[in-house]
């Protein structure tokens, strides 16, 4: 494993790379409030099977820089942040795969830049969170006010156990070996401790949603060679009839496999490894 840095023209992102000079790229992207380690226990096995995989921190996770003052995390903006890493990478129609908010941005850059990649692999999630149209003003209202609030002082932990531990509890819920790889790439050290790195903006609301039936039109434009991934304990489903999402994507390959959200962590990673290659070749 490698960390590597992209210099792209607007910020730093900071990246892990298993696999370099093999033949057949891989660029991951990682969840919510997680980072490129997030594929420490599927990159090797990629790797290991002729791919060279490079994990990307997104701006404001693990260790790539922050979004400046006065911006905030909106959700489309990761599409520029993921075609400015192509071209530093210098990568010609690689594969992209996302967990969970890296499988929403994966999918939106699939949708929008279809000759730039040329398979799509979605690891528990299927498009973002929407909204109804009468939700609108509130929204944005809401994430308004949120930016007149001052940052307050990070939380300090005094020891990483503690923050493994909060993490474990956190979003997707994680082991504990999960959480502290997690963990070790999020924190910094202070006077009296540990702080997150974590740029605290990725928490405000979101300025705009997509409604509904923007996100299936979307899905429904994408004719990349798809692979969809859920958890049997994951946050979505497969089922068209609980989840019509599913439809709109009809043309992916789509598969369960033992876990739960961090399905690729925590869950059958040697499975997940397997289906990716089988779908891959």
């Amino acid at each position: 494993m490698d960390e590597l840095t992209l210099q792209l023209p607007h910020l730093k992102l900071a990246a892990l790379r298993w696999g370099e000079g093999r033949p057949n790229k891989i660029l991951a992207l990682h969840g919510w409030l997680d980072n490129a380690a997030s594929f420490s226990f599927l990159g090797p096995r990629l790797a290991a099977a002729g791919y060279e995989v490079v994990a990307v921190d997104l701006p404001g996770h693990g260790y790539s820089q922050h979004r400046p003052h006065g911006a905030s995390y909106h959700l489309l903006d990761y599409l520029h942040d993921v075609d400015q890493a192509l071209l530093a990478l210098g990568w010609n129609r690689p594969i992209l795969l996302g967990h969970s908010l890296g499988a929403v941005i994966s999918s939106l850059y699939a949708a929008a830049a279809q000759d730039r990649i040329a398979r799509l692999i979605l690891v528990e999630a299927l498009g973002p969170v929407a909204a109804a149209s009468v939700d609108i003003a509130a929204n944005l209202s809401k994430a308004l006010v949120k930016t007149r609030t001052k940052s307050g002082q990070k939380k300090v932990y005094y020891t990483i156990e503690k923050l493994v531990e909060d993490r474990q509890r956190g979003f997707g819920g994680l082991s504990a070996e999960a959480s502290r790889i997690l963990v070790e790439r999020n924190i910094q050290p202070v006077k009296d401790g540990w702080v997150w790195r974590t740029d605290a903006r990725l928490r405000w609301p979101s300025y705009l949603r997509f409604s509904e039936e923007q996100v299936r039109a979307y899905l429904r434009s994408i004719s990349t060679p798809t692979l969809l991934v859920a958890g049997d304990k994951g946050f979505i489903s497969l089922d068209s009839e609980r989840n019509g999402r599913v439809e709109a994507l009809a043309a992916a390959r789509k598969e369960t496999l033992r876990g739960g959200h961090h399905l690729h962590m925590d869950g059958d990673v040697d499975g997940l490894a397997k289906i990716i290659e089988e779908f891959l070749r």
